[in-house]
């Protein structure tokens, strides 16, 4: 064997020496990668298309997640109570009625709530869905914040003659006074329990001229007849003078007999 022979022999059989650093050969080029190099590259891709689809996911959900809603109960009683009877503006009832009532109410008001929820149903059934009386709505805000909110909601939804729907769930679902409840999920509940009505017309028009307008016309017509206290009422035949009218009571049996005098002197 040759001299160069046996020193090639030699660094080949040489043991490698402890704690020496081992290098890595790269691979040549223009040969596959390792095994393993191959599966650490695939788990990279795996874990950022991960990354990417969850970001995604997230972000969807977001976008698409639809508004926070709040629990509205008596919407299939309201619908009931109120189906097939005219309305229009603010006026509920048929326009040839032949007696008037016009109604001043705060949406905060507990007697206002008393009312629609005891005498209001029996006035509906036996005098405005027979087409003897029409009743007017006048908002009126002093009670505070949460009055002037819900307020702007109910005047809204007349534009599109749905008022004394949210108006009578609304009171349905009364809270505590200046406590905060009328919140804009409340009022956007409310609204969708009302077949037929575009919320999102309704909370586009709550700060507009024309309710700002209505607002204004009630006020002013609420201090010409001198009230000072919600729930008010003014009672007479259509197109004729009203008159202040103080029930003694919030039931159908207070109204009756002023209804059924000028229901009688509309027929002579």
């Amino acid at each position: 064997m040759s001299k160069g022979a046996r020193i090639r022999q030699q660094r080949v059989q040489a043991p490698q020496r402890s704690g020496a650093k081992r290098v890595k050969t790269p691979t040549p080029p223009g040969q596959p990668p390792s095994r393993r190099n191959l599966y650490l590259g695939v788990l990279g891709a795996v874990i950022l298309l991960a990354i990417v689809l969850v970001g995604a996911s997230v972000l969807s959900s977001r976008s698409s997640s639809s508004p926070k809603t709040a629990s509205i109960s008596s919407a299939a009683a309201t619908a009931k109570l109120l189906a097939g009877i005219h309305q229009r503006g603010t006026t509920l009832g048929n326009p040839g009625a032949p007696v008037t009532m016009q109604e001043f109410a705060d949406i905060q008001c507990p007697g206002c709530d008393q009312y629609m929820t005891t005498a209001f149903p029996d006035i509906v059934r036996k005098y405005i869905r027979t087409g003897k009386v029409k009743v007017e709505w006048n908002g009126i805000a002093f009670i505070g914040p949460d009055s002037e909110k819900g307020l702007r909601f109910v005047n809204a939804a007349g534009h599109q003659n749905r008022l004394w729907n949210v108006a009578e769930l609304l009171y349905r679902n009364q809270g505590q006074e200046n406590s905060g409840w009328v919140t804009n999920e409340l009022l956007r509940s409310a609204g969708a329990a009302v077949p037929g009505l575009d919320v999102n017309r309704v909370e586009q028009e709550a700060n507009g001229a024309a309710v700002n307008r209505q607002m204004a016309a009630a006020a002013n017509l609420y201090s010409e007849y001198g009230f000072n206290q919600t729930p008010s009422f003014a009672i007479g035949p259509t197109g004729g003078t009203l008159q202040p009218f103080n029930p003694s009571s919030y039931s159908v049996g207070s109204f009756a007999p002023t209804f059924d005098k000028y229901i009688q002197q509309s027929k002579q």
